[in-house]
Parts: C-alpha cells; structure tokens; sequence
C-alpha cells in the first residue's frame, strides 16, 4: 500500500494546464504562500535543495510543480497531502545518516517509482532538462520520503488514537 496517493497523468496535466493558462511565476508564488501557511518544512527542505543549483527559481518552480501535482490527486481522492513535521524531517535526517546519502537517495527512488511512476516520471523529466541531474532527482526523492513518513505517522497516529490499532502479531496497542 502506498504511503500517498497514486498521481495519475490527469493530475499532472490539470497542474501543467493551469502552468500554462495562468504562468508559472503565478503558479509558484501561490504555491509557495499555501506551502508557507500550510507546509513550511516542505518550503524549507525544497528551498534547502534549490538554493545552491545553477538555477534555484527554476529548480522551485519544479519543487512546486511536484507538490501541487501531489496536492491535486490527493485532492481528487477526498485527502490531502500530509504536513511535514520538525520530527519527521529530523527522522529522515537520521536515516540518511544511518542509510547513507546515496543509498537513502536510490531507496528513495525506489519507493517514488513504485508507488507513484508518474509523478517519478515528471520528476525525471524536469530534472533532465537541468545540469545538475542527480542533486535536483535527490531533492525530488527527499521530498517524497518526507511525505510519506509523514503519511505514514499521520496514518499510525489516526489508528491509534481511534482504539483501531492493534500491535504486531495481534498484540494490543502500548499504552501512552
């Protein structure tokens, strides 16, 4: 089961239409208000990975584009996309620690292109177009893992405190 929602190639293309009819520099400034309001840590990190790549507006106005191609299939299934906390921003941080960059990086990938191909092929596709490649797909693959940790928690949490969570092999929940 994937962490988040499945993008289809609708949703990429209601988002790319919407670059198109309104302009992108429109597009990512509303983008980056609902992301300060609403996904601060997802801003952070995003502008974190875009700051020292040749072209760091360019390199946001995908970050943005891949949030809001999230954010409308999520839309469209009734959910929406998960709100990074400091804590699962610091777990991630860990495991690539423990993991190591380039291996969180490709596991990462890994999980993107199987649980959601589409938005891993517009990823590609707009990182392709850069020269730096490999940094600007490990920010793409950063900010999936960010999200479905999240989704994963937020998933954990709902079941827990709604008494429907019981523990590996049937064993009840801790108590908190």
């Amino acid at each position: 089961m994937a962490a988040l929602p499945l993008v289809r190639e609708f949703s990429w293309e209601c988002v790319a239409r919407d670059f198109d009819d309104v302009g992108p520099e429109a597009c990512v400034a509303e983008i980056l208000d609902d992301l300060l309001a609403h996904n601060p840590h997802y801003l952070e990190m995003a502008l974190r990975c875009a700051k020292d790549l040749d072209d760091p507006e360019r390199i946001m106005t995908g970050f943005a584009m891949f949030y809001r191609i999230l954010a409308h299939g999520a839309r469209i299934r009734g959910g929406a996309v998960p709100r990074i906390t400091p804590e699962t921003r610091d777990i991630v941080s860990t495991l690539i620690g423990e993991f190591g960059e380039e291996r969180f990086v490709l596991l990462a990938i890994d999980t993107l292109r199987d649980e959601n191909p589409c938005l891993l092929q517009m990823a590609d596709g707009f990182s392709s177009r850069r020269e730096n490649y490999l940094t600007v797909m490990q920010g793409f693959a950063l900010l999936y893992k960010c999200l479905a940790a999240q989704a994963v928690t937020d998933r954990l949490m709902t079941l827990t405190s709604s008494g429907n969570f019981s523990g590996p092999k049937g064993l009840p929940a801790p108590e908190a």
